[in-house]
Formats: structure tokens, sequence, C-alpha cells
């Protein structure tokens, strides 16, 4: 085993086209301590989260398995009525079973059991939260913060843009200097992740950064274009972005974007930190996220959909047993590859639980898979603010994914705590690379019914042997 340390930065619903390294064709992305990561390392163009939202895939990132091998489908898994079939390992407690010091600042947001064991030990040695919450807004102060009309429910609004008050101090900058204090007190090896709330909404951009990106040429209306699944369009409906004018439309990016950048000048700080010890060199660097989010696209805002937006995310690594440096990979992954990954560089033989692959030393798979929803009657769309139902009164159903190097099918499997009857599983197929916005649906076109029918045979196979927790663990009520 060796003895390098680990950072780990973790981010929530950030998109891979808000970085200087991955591009954006509409402005000069203004990240030059990430893209820093990816000069030094490699960066992986094609991986995808294991379910776009927080709980399930952040579940995912840290065991290794997909949520069908843990019954965790969306957030309600965060409640405390949740339980899980078993005890888990995750990646911080393999790292201290071998001698690493491990610590969280920032966001945890993952089944209530797992953070903390029935014997009182935490999934990381040290964790604090601080900084993980954004405190609330006075309604006085809310007159210029951006919300679609889906959003806007009961007493509770999701802000996917505005300016954080500058005559307050800013939460979040709390998550990095609880880290930078116990990074000048830990003797390593240690591994540590960094776990930012941000850009995930409220999208609320401090003072210099809420105004880096006025100017640039950012989309001003939504764009509605190509075949989607009824899940999406749906998704859509919910949304209910329709009334957002020109100026909200834009000035979502600006704040989105500033937000990113204020976590690259965050970065910079933990940097400037190494580099003064002189241990940037020989640490090895991850950058990655959840999932991602929309910021329009046919209408959707936030996250829950397949659609490349939401669904591929950054990630990055960097460090001295990784020696192409500057590398660009292309090769499908997925979120719950990192453990192995990491286990292999530090010389750590990964535990049997662990699923995916060492990103280094092994081939890519011939798909990859995620899955959101519970898909009970009872399910909400937004579940945590009891927000948004499908059709005819049905409960938000379960969708699945899967993606090859070529194509992404993705259908509804489950819905009103059923499995879905045939011929209502609402197919949507897409080849990704003739198609990089993934608008085009394939599924009735009839060159594609080999691609279509195998994919889902290895799809149906994937979810056969789901867990399924009772509908009480989950159950929301008005």
């Amino acid at each position: 085993m060796t003895d390098l340390n680990i950072i780990y930065i973790y981010c929530d619903e950030l998109r891979t086209d808000a970085l200087g390294c991955y591009g954006n064709k509409y402005a000069e992305m203004k990240t030059p301590n990430i893209d820093r990561i990816a000069e030094r390392g490699v960066k992986f163009e094609n991986c995808f989260c294991n379910s776009p939202v927080c709980v399930p895939s952040r579940v995912s990132n840290l065991t290794g398995l997909y949520p069908e091998d843990t019954g965790v489908y969306h957030n309600e898994a965060f409640l405390s009525a949740f339980h899980m079939e078993k005890k888990y390992d995750t990646l911080p407690e393999v790292l201290a079973q071998n001698g690493y010091k491990t610590a969280n600042f920032g966001k945890v947001h993952i089944p209530q059991e797992m953070i903390r064991d029935k014997l009182g030990n935490m999934f990381f040695k040290h964790s604090n939260v601080e900084g993980s919450h954004m405190m609330r807004i006075k309604r006085s102060e809310q007159k210029h913060m951006i919300a679609p009309r889906g959003f806007k429910t009961g007493r509770r609004s999701s802000i996917i843009g505005g300016k954080f008050p500058p005559d307050k101090p800013y939460p979040p900058e709390k998550v990095t200097s609880n880290a930078l204090k116990w990074l000048k007190k830990v003797e390593g090896p240690y591994f540590i992740r960094i776990s930012y709330l941000q850009p995930h909404t409220p999208v609320l951009t401090p003072p210099p950064y809420d105004t880096i990106y006025e100017g640039e040429n950012f989309p001003k209306t939504i764009e509605y274009k190509g075949e989607l699944s009824e899940f999406e369009q749906r998704f859509s409906e919910i949304v209910d972005a329709k009334d957002m004018t020109k100026k909200e439309i834009y000035l979502a990016q600006v704040y989105y974007n500033g937000l990113v950048a204020w976590i690259d000048a965050q970065i910079g700080k933990i940097f400037e930190y190494l580099e003064s010890l002189g241990q940037f060199e020989n640490t090895i660097i991850v950058f990655s996220a959840d999932h991602r989010v929309s910021l329009g696209e046919n209408g959707c805002y936030a996250k829950q959909i397949y659609a490349p937006q939401v669904h591929r995310v950054p990630l990055l690594i960097s460090g001295p047993n990784i020696k192409s440096k500057g590398k660009i990979r292309e090769d499908i992954c997925e979120s719950l590859d990192l453990p192995k990954t990491l286990f292999n560089l530090v010389g750590i033989e990964a535990p049997e639980q662990f699923k995916g692959r060492d990103l280094f030393s092994s081939n890519p798979p011939e798909a990859v898979y995620s899955t959101i929803g519970f898909g009970f009657s009872s399910s909400f769309t937004f579940p945590m603010r009891l927000h948004g139902k499908n059709l005819d009164g049905n409960g938000w159903p379960r969708r699945a994914c899967i993606r090859t190097n070529e194509f992404r099918l993705d259908k509804t499997v489950r819905m009103n705590g059923k499995p879905i009857q045939k011929g209502k599983e609402d197919l949507f197929l897409v080849n990704w690379k003739d198609d990089p916005k993934e608008i085009h649906n394939l599924a009735r076109d009839p060159n594609c019914k080999d691609i279509l029918e195998k994919l889902s045979t290895m799809l149906d196979e994937h979810i056969s042997n789901s867990i399924e927790p009772p509908e009480e663990y989950v159950l929301l009520t008005k």
C-alpha cells in the first residue's frame, strides 16, 4: 500500500460546460484551478451518474453499488423512516481500515443509517456539515430571484438564480475553511472529501461572481426540439418554465456559471495550501459531481432525467502515479467506478462488494446503468416538496437507463408499486454519437429494432433482482 494522500472535491448539480476544460460554446469559462486538475491528470469525457438525483447517486459513488443493489432510488431514502436491507461498506471506511485518516466537509445527504451505524461509528471518521445548507433568505430579499412557476410550491421555492446579499457572510465558505483547518492538523495518509452543495439550488451567487458572466452570449429563450419521451415531457410540464422572461432565462445561466467560478476560487485556496507544503504534485486529486442539471433545455430545469446535460458528469483525476498528464478519455464509465479506481491507485485490494472497474487498468464495459424513482402510487416528482404527479393520477414512476458507447435507452420500469406493463414502458432510444443533444427518439425506427430489443433485454436483466423497500419507508404526506 502507498501512503499517497487523496483529496476528493465533490459538487452538486455541476454541469461539465461550466468548466473551461470541458468547454462552453457561449463563453470562456473562468475555472483555472479545476482546469489545472485536467492538465496534470486525466479528463473523462463520458462519465455518467448512476442516478440523476442526489441520494442514490451519492450512495452508488460511496458503495460501488447500483440503486437496485441497495434499494435507494430517490431522495426519500434520506427520511428517518427509511431502512436499508443491510450494512454496506463505503469507500472511506475501507480506506480507514487500511490506515487512512478520513474526513468529510460539507454536504453528505445519504440514508441516515449509512452516516452512523448501530455501534455509533461514522462512515467518515471526522465529518463537519457546516456550510452545507444555505441560510434562509427573507421575503424582502427575494424580489430579484428566479424560480420557474413549477418550483414555487406552497411556502417553498427552489431558486435557480439570484444574488446573495452582499452584506452577509456566505455560509458555504465554511466548507473550505473547515477543510483547511483539518488539513493543517492531520498527519497522513489521509482521504478528505470536500463536498460543496453548490451550484445546487438555491443558486445564490456572492459578489463579485454574480456579475463575471454578464454580457456573455448565453441563450435568452428556451428552445423546444426533438421527440422526447412522455416521461421527460411530463417533467417539463411540472417544472412549468413557460412564463420565464428572456431576462430570467439569461440571468439563470449568468448566476449558475458565476457560482461555479466561486467553487473554483475555493479550490484555489486548497491548492495554494498544498503548494505551500510542496504536496500538490504528490497528492491524488479527484474532481466530480453527483449529477448535473438542466438550465432550460426543452423547458427543463433541475435534474431527474437522462438527457446529457443531467446524466453526464465531470470526472477529473490527477496524481503522481497517473502518468498520462492532460489525457482525454472518451470510453464510457460511471460514478460507481471511483472506489475501485482509488483502491488501485493506493494499492488496496477492493472488497468483493464493489462493482464497477478500475479506470486505469480495466477495459471499458459494454454498458453503464442508471435508475431513479421508487415508483409508488404515493411518489412525487419532487418528493421533498410533495410536488408533481404523473398523468391520470398515477404516482411518479421509476425510470431506468442503459448506455453503451453509442446508444442510450431509458424506459419506465415501475409505477404504482408494480412492474410496468409490457408496451407501456415509454421507450426512448437515441444514438448519442450521432445525436449529441439526445432529442430524436429512434424507438419506433424499424432499422433500430434489433438494438432496441438487445438493450431492453440487458436493462431488464440488470433490474431483475432489485431490492424493493416497503412503501411506508418513503411515504410522504401533505
